[in-house]
């Protein structure tokens, strides 16, 4: 089951129990939380009233369990086991899972032997199955690289956020909406430079075509003249006519057997009588 569906519900049974829970019955409580193989969040848990109240009692060390659990790791426990309770075997390993998930939060890719150096453990067989159990509790989603000793990672769960780390939080997404609105503006100026480029070659585009159209004019106009009976020639395909080459015959006879013919026909005529 995924990490989100279980973690919630598992957290708000343990909130409810210790709004009842004083002393040992508290510390039971926390010690419950931290062997849950569901559960990876206790802030909630963490500021419960009767969870504080234990701190400066013979039970304040397991209020900084707590805390090494919501936001250490395995090598900030280490540097404090002196004054802390002792870990059982599937706390300790826990702990690992949520170290491997710190460490996935800061790079895509982390190395062997750092991941061995902060998780506390000695052989590559140790540091691989801690990785996949992380895995499959759907803590991360990666790959383990074995040719390059590396864990390859894709996703990451958040971890409990300590009231110091707000404060950077919002630095940084503060830092990260001013980026974005630099970026916007300057995609703005290119896009508004790229409409003027476009409207800049469309003005030339056409004032070409415009050119080119006169060129073609003038050129038929200097081949062809101007339009209608230039140079003493026109040829009216209409009427299928050539009045230039008509002048250049001389003027048109008429056919025979028209007014020529009439005329020998009167003067036969005269001449018989």
């Amino acid at each position: 089951m995924p990490f989100d569906d279980t973690g919630a519900s598992s957290l708000e049974q343990f909130t409810l129990l210790a709004k009842n829970a004083r002393g040992r019955a508290c510390v039971a409580l926390i010690q419950q939380a931290l062997s849950n193989k569901k559960l990876f969040v206790f802030r909630e848990l963490l500021d419960m009233p009767n969870v504080q109240g234990l701190r400066g009692t013979e039970h304040d060390g397991y209020v900084t369990l707590l805390e090494v659990f919501a936001f250490g790791t395995y090598s900030d426990y280490v540097a404090k086991k002196q004054a802390l309770p002792e870990l059982t075997p599937v706390q300790t390993q826990k702990l690992r899972k949520l170290t491997t998930v710190s460490l996935a939060q800061h790079s895509k890719r982390v190395p062997y032997d750092v991941l061995m150096r902060e998780l506390g453990v000695d052989t590559v067989r140790e540091l691989e199955d801690i990785v996949i159990e992380a895995i499959y509790s759907g803590l991360i989603q990666g790959k383990l690289d074995q040719q390059s000793k590396m864990l390859i990672v894709k996703y990451a769960v958040g971890r409990d956020i300590k009231d110091a780390d707000i404060d950077l939080m919002v630095e940084k997404l503060t830092k990260w909406k001013t980026e974005a609105v630099t970026i916007c503006t300057k995609i703005d100026s290119i896009l508004t430079h790229a409409d003027e480029l476009a409207e800049s070659d469309k003005y030339r585009e056409e004032s070409i075509r415009a050119k080119s159209s006169r060129a073609a004019a003038e050129r038929a106009k200097e081949r062809f003249g101007p339009v209608g009976i230039a140079g003493g020639s026109f040829r009216n395909d209409d009427f299928g006519m050539d009045f230039g080459l008509a002048s250049r015959r001389g003027p048109m006879m008429p056919k025979r057997g028209m007014s020529g013919s009439g005329s020998a026909t009167a003067g036969s005529r005269k001449g018989r009588f």
